[in-house]
């Protein structure tokens, strides 16, 4: 009971990114349950009758919420300003070529293999050598707005993953279920990681967590 599978999205359609590949996952998992990186506000507008979804994951979801009769809910509940958002990529890419190079080098692959990419220790690595650069370039123009912006931005999603575990985990305790999915943008992949290994040692509640392309 209680099996979990962690699939890493991207919002945007690219190549082999797309709504067709998403559902054809979410077919092969046959998910009773599928948990969302959504707020609420957002939720009830998208899943409205009559609304037209436009990312990725909303389209697939929709897709299959139509012919299979599944419980869905919206568990990134934190509370959001856009004053926590990072504005510096722009200006982090004007000094660097490198990191130009790689978020091109990102987009490409995400375009070529899709969700094979996406939930795999590549993206990982990637995206890892991508916020290595953002924090060089950071601490050597030491602009206090950008780093703040940054830092605020890195506390914001450490929150947001902590509290879409919570709902996952209140959910379960409340439903009885023997598969669900958790569909998440990939940069949160490694941080979900760690922090599932967090909640394992301190949560009695025995869910069974796997990563989609892991299993």
């Amino acid at each position: 009971m209680h099996n979990i599978t962690v699939i890493s999205s991207f919002h945007n359609h690219l190549g082999k990114c797309n709504p067709d590949e998403l559902y054809r996952i979410i077919e092969e998992i046959q998910p009773e349950i599928i948990f969302e990186e959504l707020c609420l506000d957002t939720f009830s507008r998208v899943y409205a009758d009559g609304s037209v979804p436009n990312t990725i994951e909303a389209i697939a979801i929709k897709k299959y919420l139509r012919k299979y009769p599944v419980k869905h809910f919206p568990v990134d509940t934190y509370p959001i300003n856009e004053s926590d958002f990072f504005n510096g990529a722009d200006e982090i890419a004007k000094r660097s070529s490198e990191y130009l190079k790689l978020w091109n080098e990102k987009v490409s692959m995400i375009t070529k293999y899709g969700y094979d990419f996406l939930n795999s220790n590549d993206c990982i690595e990637l995206i890892d050598k991508i916020k290595e650069i953002e924090e060089t370039v950071l601490s050597e123009i030491n602009d206090v707005n950008l780093s703040r912006e940054y830092e605020s931005e890195r506390i914001l999603h450490n929150n947001r993953e902590y509290e879409m575990l919570k709902n996952i985990y209140d959910f379960s305790k409340q439903f009885n279920y023997n598969k669900a999915t958790f569909i998440c943008g990939t940069k949160h992949r490694k941080a979900l990681k760690l922090k599932i290994k967090e909640y394992e040692t301190k949560e009695k509640l025995k869910l069974n967590w796997a990563f989609y392309n892991e299993i």
